[in-house]
């Protein structure tokens, strides 16, 4: 009885110990890179407001004037944008914008977050220190699937025998 209860306890401190050591070790994500992406600015921890972080992700739309020294640029990223406050003359080295044609230059930001900024009416947003672009944007190659024209058609062919069936129908409850 009494050797189970010491291999037990042995036991529970051992599992006690390779739990702590776990614990201590930093993640593997924070280990591997402190950049973050849209999503994870979107998600933030709201007592980081004011504090400089660092993203990347696709540059979308447009670049939209907000003064006379600056633009917004949306930036993208696991399904997320965020609106990123930057200088005019950084915006205007984004070549190409992402849209349904084309895959947007990849940008990296450094600068201060702003969880209700006091300047733009307390909306989310990043105000730019670095702006630099990674990668160039592209063309989307966005190939023609013939199915879907099927599809449309005999949507449409469904369409007309219904509509004549109806027509039909309204004939004899008329007459």
């Amino acid at each position: 009885m009494i050797r189970s209860l010491k291999n037990t306890r042995t036991l529970l401190v051992s599992i006690c110990c390779i739990v702590a050591l776990f614990c201590a070790l930093p993640s593997t994500a924070a280990a591997a890179s402190d950049t973050l992406s849209p999503a994870e600015v979107v998600e933030i921890d709201r007592d980081l407001n004011g504090t400089v972080i660092e993203f990347e992700g696709e540059a979308i739309g447009e670049a939209l004037h907000a003064d006379a020294t600056h633009k917004w640029v949306n930036v993208l990223g696991d399904g997320m944008a965020v609106g990123v406050y930057v200088a005019s003359d950084s915006a205007d080295l984004v070549g190409t914008f992402g849209d349904h044609r084309h895959d947007g230059d990849i940008v990296r930001v450094s600068g201060t977050i702003n969880v209700a900024c006091d300047e733009h009416a307390g909306e989310f947003d990043v105000h730019a220190e670095r702006f630099e672009i990674i990668s160039q944007g592209e063309v989307r190659e966005t190939p023609i699937q013939p199915w879907k024209a099927v599809v449309g058609l005999l949507g449409v062919a469904v369409f007309l025998v219904e509509w004549r069936f109806y027509g039909r129908l309204k004939e004899r409850n008329l007459a």
